[in-house]
């Protein structure tokens, strides 16, 4: 099983001298002395105050590591999450890009490196974890839980699993009984992922809480709140924590972690790598494969190579075009929803009919229509779905009373799309955060989610890439 460890580094607001933000590099000299490389999840701003208060030693330590984003302005307000939930789906991922673009440049010029863009809190949204893969960067932490899967595919971007484990370290290192009993589990639960999973995650800790009493964001940007920086709070220090016992509980842990017999470490980069290539061309028979578990359960489903929009779309070209192999292009989801028309179920309903719109519109945009207009009927993406289905493999529709013609019925979306409302919950939104816009978009772009898997677990007829495939000529539309 591969694995990481992961560290959340925050605090920009504690005076230069705090022992905060030597923190990190002392964690980073102990795995660096066993051979382990960490992923630190740091601010942009954080990174700033690193550089600007001349922290070098520091720096250098991190350096050693992994280093992704943690949001360019973490906590501060408005924050990335609530700009994006006030806009539509183009404007979200331009703003995005905006907000962030100086993060990944701060991390890349004091670090030489930024993996990747990592959640913090709340701040998560199906336009970010787009635009993050339009620069290249896949998205660390899924509300997914696919069977066995931590690491899958949306909105065309690799999303990596975090920590799902019930015990933490944060508070702990200052507590040798409390350490313990947390330690003593760790061999355990790695064991028990290891049977069922080919990655998983283990958190190190918020550097920032294992000292101090409070988290910084907490203390000045909760429910929307925006102090000046002259008006910013700093944390306070926990009374008689012992940085030389936080660092000796921490290192036993290391010592643990690297002697575990069933775990490849990697980090944020290396998961990236060993999954970030895609089907990028697929044999006729990956569609009808697809075509049967869609009729099968009379729902929408992803396959183990394509995400349903994908699996919509080249049964599509399939019903106006047989080949022996079809190139995947990068179907997204639709902007908008149905809205207020009423939608067919007709049996009547050509195929081909329902085909070219859906060819059509995703060549045009790369993006699946809200709806497809059939003479004087409307017809759903998900009806569509299971009749080109039915009609590549010769059957005729299943009883009506078994269809699930929703998105939701599809594995692993509902149970992510509860994990995406608990967001709403984080305390530092504020009033300006709009969780019915963000669960739309995350919905919408579900026809995006299928499972990731390294090189050597895909068939060999399935051609692999890393590119962001282009479409294709105009003179192959059909």
């Amino acid at each position: 099983m591969y694995a990481l460890i992961y560290f959340d580094t925050e605090d920009f607001i504690s005076p230069p001298d705090s022992p905060v933000h030597t923190l990190p590099g002392q964690l980073a000299d102990i795995m660096h002395r066993h051979g382990l490389q960490g992923c630190f999840h740091i601010h942009g701003e954080k990174a700033r105050f690193l550089e600007r208060h001349k922290l070098t030693r520091v720096i250098e330590s991190i350096k050693k590591h992994d280093v992704s984003l943690h949001y360019d302005r973490g906590s501060i307000h408005p924050t990335t999450a609530e700009e994006v939930s006030e806009l539509d789906w183009f404007r979200g991922v331009e703003r995005t890009l905006f907000r962030e673009t100086p993060g990944f440049q701060a991390l890349d010029r004091i670090f030489g490196k930024c993996s990747a863009i990592t959640q913090h809190g709340g701040t998560f949204a199906a336009q970010i974890v787009y635009a993050a893969g339009k620069l290249g960067k896949p998205f660390f932490y899924s509300p997914f839980r696919l069977p066995g899967r931590n690491v899958v595919w949306f909105c065309n971007n690799l999303l990596i699993g975090g920590y799902q484990a019930p015990f933490y370290f944060d508070t702990v290192y200052r507590d040798t009984p409390k350490f313990e009993a947390s330690l003593a589990k760790v061999n355990s639960y790695l064991d028990d992922r290891a049977r069922t999973f080919d990655f998983t995650a283990m958190f190190g800790c918020h550097p920032v809480i294992t000292i101090m009493e409070k988290f910084p964001d907490a203390i000045n940007f909760s429910n929307g709140a925006q102090p000046s920086p002259a008006d910013w709070i700093a944390p306070t220090l926990v009374k008689g924590a012992s940085i030389p016992l936080v660092l000796a509980n921490f290192e036993r842990l290391i010592t643990t972690l690297v002697n575990h017999p069933k775990v490849k470490w990697t980090t944020v980069a290396g998961i990236h790598q060993l999954y970030g290539q895609r089907p990028v061309r697929v044999p006729d028979g990956e569609i009808l494969r697809g075509a049967e578990e869609v009729v099968r359960d009379a729902k929408p489903a992803w396959t183990q190579t394509l995400s349903a929009g994908e699996l919509l779309f080249l049964l599509a070209r399939r019903a106006l075009a047989q080949r022996q192999s079809y190139e995947v292009p990068q179907v997204m989801g639709p902007t908008e929803e149905i809205g207020g028309n009423t939608v067919t179920t007709s049996t009547t309903v050509n195929p081909n009919a329902v085909a070219a719109p859906i060819v059509e519109a995703v060549m045009s945009s790369g993006y699946l229509p809200p709806l497809l207009q059939v003479g004087n009927e409307h017809v759903s993406l998900e009806f569509a779905l299971l009749l080109l289905a039915c009609h590549a493999l010769g059957r005729k529709l299943p009883p009506e009373e078994r269809w699930q013609l929703s998105i939701e019925a599809m594995a692993g979306v509902t149970p992510a799309i509860e994990n995406v409302k608990r967001y709403k919950n984080w305390r530092i939104h504020g009033p300006r955060y709009q969780q019915s816009e963000i669960l739309k978009h995350f919905r919408l772009q579900c026809w995006t989610l299928k499972p990731a898997f390294t090189e050597r677990d895909y068939d060999r007829s399935i051609e692999l890439g890393r590119h962001l495939n282009p479409m294709f000529d105009a003179k192959n539309r059909l």
